[in-house]
């Protein structure tokens, strides 16, 4: 690949982390709101199917663009909701607290997301 063509993708790749970048605080709304209405109704297959799906997505969105800390405390989330999933767990207490922590931790690592870019 031409210099040129190196110049043209990087930049490209810029602007998409960037623009990716300034979503992660709405990603994480949804995320946070969908949360508190599955929470409101441990029973809802709707409610857990959207927080499942924007927890799902957004591991594989952070993964791709580099933000690992992000991709990780989802993928931990993923892992408790495939159980309840799968294996017709059921949410305790314990669980409903842990998932709580990470849902905050994922809200602190988004607001210091260009911490996880490698050069």
């Amino acid at each position: 690949m031409s210099d040129d063509k190196k110049n043209k993708f990087n930049e490209r790749m810029e602007a998409l982390n960037k623009k990716y970048c300034q979503q992660l605080p709405e990603k994480y709304h949804e995320i946070e709101n969908s949360w508190k209405e599955y929470q409101a109704d441990l029973t809802s297959n709707s409610a857990f199917e959207l927080f499942y799906r924007l927890i799902h997505t957004l591991k594989g969105t952070a993964a791709t663009f580099g933000f690992v800390r992000q991709a990780d405390i989802c993928f931990d989330i993923q892992k408790i909701l495939l159980k309840v999933k799968d294996e017709g767990m059921i949410l305790t207490n314990d669980l409903i607290t842990q998932i709580q922590e990470l849902v905050q931790g994922l809200k602190i690592n988004i607001n210091s997301p260009a911490q996880d870019i490698e050069d």
